[in-house]
């Protein structure tokens, strides 16, 4: 044992770098897995606990909806949406310049509900972002002060989502995030899709259960009227196609103004199969906007993937190394840092998966890992990002 010992510590000490690195890389990992990544996980503990406060009265709420040439999801999920077990709120869909049905369909309902308003945004109208106008003619039309956010596409999970959703307006809250899960696409395709749903879940609302908001989804998404106008709408980002949820979470949020929503009555499900061309668009938008996140957000996120990046690529340095030089002490460690890394993160994985409805990425964890980063290098690299920008903004 001494023997083996003493030629581990009398080994050319550049061929610890790698060790060295992997330990460095390691705790930063466990950082962020343990800090940010488990906090939707705390939180649910908590509120099983009965330790989270929540405001117990019930104001009115506006619901708003965007729609272009949504007749057969107005049809299907619009009543789930009217018939919220809640005392008093209004559903405003914005009809934008829709060519189908939509139009009969609002009617239709309007007769049957009279919490239902319809408003809309000519087809002929040229604006950047589309989506942003008829947010904003939504706004401008909604009576109530507590906004809320969905996609004519979104099914809520219960009829308790608006009530879920508006008990975290406590003092001092201005916005609220929800989550919204998609429908499974086939195959192994889906399984990625829904693996960076999960992962980009469980960043956004981490990071804002660590007082640290920057994003949020319009697929679910709650903010004040007060302090929409507050932040100026969406006035510093009208030379962009997108932004309407996480560019204007970065005006209007501060560290203690955001609350998370995560029961999953609370969360809305998105009938949207998304194919191999909607996913990159949504990968380039994402990429595209996070330019502009706030400097101390874009470097946590970026340190996060560098970090996670070269912590394999130090535990394959070390492991050819070690086995190369025959030295099992330091084989051991980089395999069992490897080890306890990627069962932490497993865990967590795991239950974020149950909290968010998502399917379990264990299997492939370490494929859809190294892969995303190479697709968005490639998208970068060959995509559209930088290029003439594009109207597509049912992919926000």
């Amino acid at each position: 044992m001494i023997t083996i010992i003493d030629q581990f510590t009398a080994l050319n000490p550049l061929f610890h770098i790698p060790l060295a690195l992997l330990a460095l890389f390691f705790f930063i990992q466990l950082y962020y897995y343990l800090r940010y990544y488990a906090a939707p996980i705390r939180l649910k503990k908590r509120m099983r606990k009965n330790l989270v406060t929540y405001n117990e009265e019930q104001p009115p709420v506006s619901v708003i909806i965007c729609a272009q040439n949504e007749s057969e999801n107005l049809k299907s999920f619009l009543p789930s949406i009217l018939d919220q077990d809640y005392p008093k709120f209004e559903v405003i869909v914005v009809n934008d310049g829709s060519t189908d049905e939509s139009n009969m369909v609002l009617e239709h309902f309007s007769r049957e509900h009279n919490n239902l308003k319809i408003t809309f945004l000519p087809p002929k109208a040229k604006y950047m972002g589309r989506k942003k106008m008829c947010l904003s003619i939504g706004i401008k039309a909604a009576v109530n002060n507590l906004l809320l956010f969905v996609d004519a596409d979104c099914q809520p999970n219960s009829r308790n989502w608006l009530s879920k959703m508006v008990r975290n307006y406590t003092p001092g809250t201005d916005i609220v995030l929800g989550y919204s899960h998609y429908k499974q696409s086939p195959g192994q395709r889906g399984h990625l899709f829904s693996f960076d749903n999960l992962f980009s879940t469980m960043q956004y609302m981490g990071f804002a259960l660590c007082h640290r908001p920057f994003r949020g989804v319009i697929r679910n998404l709650s903010y004040k009227k007060d302090t929409y106008y507050k932040a100026r709408g969406f006035s510093s980002q009208l030379n962009l196609e997108t932004g309407e949820d996480d560019l204007f979470i970065r005006d209007a949020a501060t560290n203690n103004n955001t609350r998370v929503e995560m029961d999953q009555e609370a969360g809305t499900l998105t009938n949207r199969e998304l194919t191999r061309k909607s996913f990159r668009v949504k990968k380039e938008m994402q990429m595209d906007n996070r330019k502009f996140y706030r400097s101390g957000i874009r470097l946590s996120i970026w340190f996060d993937r560098f970090s996670r990046e070269f912590f394999y690529l130090s535990t394959v340095a070390a492991i050819i190394i070690y086995a190369c030089q025959t030295q099992w002490i330091g084989l051991g460690i980089a395999i069992l840092l490897f080890l306890i890394r990627f069962t932490t993160q497993a865990i967590i994985l795991h239950k974020n998966a149950k909290l968010f409805q998502e399917e379990d990425h264990t299997l492939g964890l370490i494929f859809y890992e190294l892969y995303l980063p190479i697709y968005e290098f490639h998208l970068r690299t060959f995509g559209r990002i930088g290029r003439k920008r594009w109207e597509m903004w049912r992919e926000g």
